[in-house]
């Protein structure tokens, strides 16, 4: 290696790499084998050394005794090179043995060493009260790679570069293995992974989950039996022993065991109930909010006299076209003539969710109930659509099945008196506050524009 690529793989272990100096390293990097064992040996050892030279350090008050002068007299500061030629020998026996086990992983390793190390492919999006295992604390809006993570109770939200989301109940135990393959091997989680990212993979210790462009949902037993559901699309389970596959479909779910073969049983959601509203970038919620799975039924046969419903409105998708909203900034809105319309530029990456209360016994005026909640996004919301014409626009732009199907009267309806309708956005832009009545057979639908992008979860740390 030369002067400038010994001075970027430097940098890199220093984390003081420029944006071009990365990709200058990674061009070098990919343009031979030898580079890359050469770059994969430097980080390791660097790794090693910091480990040897930390377990060094920490032994110092035990040896200083044994090697102190008996006659104080003043000491010369440690010599450079010496400490150079003490890293240099340290380096090369290390390096002997380094090198034989990256090239052992080399030829036992599936993707051919192709992956550069500490190569990071997902972000931390969100965190709800987690308690860390095995010392290793993560925190929103960090970029990680290839690790495992171990929680003892909560939840965390991952974002992987490619739009997939993964979210994780504790106790779990995760690893990142690559951008496309990941290892469950306690405790539950679900994925979604929208068009264009198909082939997303989750092993287990009893099967492994092929994703082929859906939603679903894996839960591991104490005795590693492995639980699948899919919320929508479809996944392949595979035995690696056997070579045993099944398709699984939206509305199924299998069992695999110890040993056995794939086993098909009842479809149930109500294990990942919890963690749907995280998955779905939504922290919290009161009121008379209630969450409904991102799957049928439309929201059409959806009635309730005391409930608003959230229905999150399939995948995260990147605007190919802007969005008109009626309200783009923080205020209460109770009148027409006070909204606030804009539109989301393309290329925006947003999620969409839809509130929406459709009353069994509407009240007739003037006496109609009034019925309030409070919902909050982990990510800044970037406008509402409220109004019928802006609602049938964007109907089609996220959903899954038309969860937010436009109906007569289906929008808010603002107006003088107890039938008018009121929706707040706060400052910080993160909370939504609906004050609605409903009168009649009309019923009040919202629809949420969320920004969903990583520069949003980096903004929230």
């Amino acid at each position: 290696m030369n002067r400038d690529i010994n001075t970027l793989i430097n940098g890199y272990l220093d984390d003081e790499l420029t944006e071009a100096d990365h990709r200058e390293l990674n061009d070098w990097i990919k343009a031979d084998p030898e580079h890359a064992a050469r770059f994969a040996r430097a980080v390791m050892l660097h790794d090693r050394l910091q480990w040897e030279f930390s377990a060094a350090v920490a032994e110092i008050p035990t040896l200083e005794p044994l090697v102190a002068p008996k006659v104080a007299r003043p000491r010369r500061p440690a010599s450079h090179v010496g400490r150079r030629v003490a890293v240099g020998i340290l380096a090369a026996s290390l390096l002997v043995a380094l090198s034989v086990f990256y090239w052992q992983s080399q030829r036992d390793d599936p993707t051919g060493g192709r992956t550069v190390a500490r190569a990071r492919f997902a972000t931390v999006a969100n965190l709800v009260d987690v308690q860390w295992e095995d010392g290793v604390i993560l925190r929103r809006g960090e970029r990680i790679g290839t690790q495992v993570i171990a929680i003892q109770s909560g939840a965390v939200r991952l974002q992987f570069d490619d739009g997939v989301e993964v979210t994780l109940q504790g106790p779990a135990r995760y690893e990142l293995v690559s951008p496309d393959t990941t290892r469950l091997t306690a405790g539950l989680l679900t994925a979604t992974v929208p068009p264009g990212a198909e082939g997303f993979r989750v092993e287990t210790p009893t099967a492994e989950i092929i994703d082929l462009g859906t939603a679903f949902g894996v839960q591991l037993d104490e005795d590693g039996t492995s639980h699948v559901s899919v919320f929508h699309g479809e996944v392949e389970v595979a035995l690696p022993e056997s070579g045993e596959k099944k398709l699984v479909r939206e509305g199924e779910a299998v069992r695999v065991e110890t040993g056995r073969s794939i086993a098909s049983v009842a479809f149930d959601t109500g294990d990942f109930e919890k963690i749907w509203p995280i998955s779905s970038g939504i922290e919290r919620s009161t009121g008379a909010f209630r969450f409904v799975p991102p799957w049928p039924p439309q929201l059409r046969f959806v009635r309730s006299d005391d409930t608003i419903f959230v229905k999150p409105e399939g995948y995260v998708a990147t605007l190919k076209e802007p969005i008109k909203v009626n309200i783009s900034r923080p205020g209460s809105y109770s009148r027409n003539e006070d909204l606030t319309p804009a539109e989301i530029p393309l290329g925006e990456s947003v999620r969409s969710i839809i509130l929406h209360y459709f009353p069994e016994q509407p009240k007739p005026p003037p006496r109609a109930d009034r019925i309030t909640g409070t919902i909050t996004f982990d990510g800044p919301v970037l406008g509402l659509t409220v109004l019928r014409e802006e609602l049938a626009a964007s109907a089609q732009r996220f959903s899954l099945r038309r969860a937010g199907e436009l109906q007569p009267r289906r929008q808010l309806e603002f107006r003088e008196g107890p039938s008018g309708d009121v929706v707040t956005l706060s400052e910080d832009r993160h909370t939504v506050t609906l004050d609605l009545a409903a009168p009649h057979h009309s019923s009040d639908l919202v629809r949420i524009i969320v920004d969903a992008s990583q520069r949003a979860e980096v903004a929230g740390n």
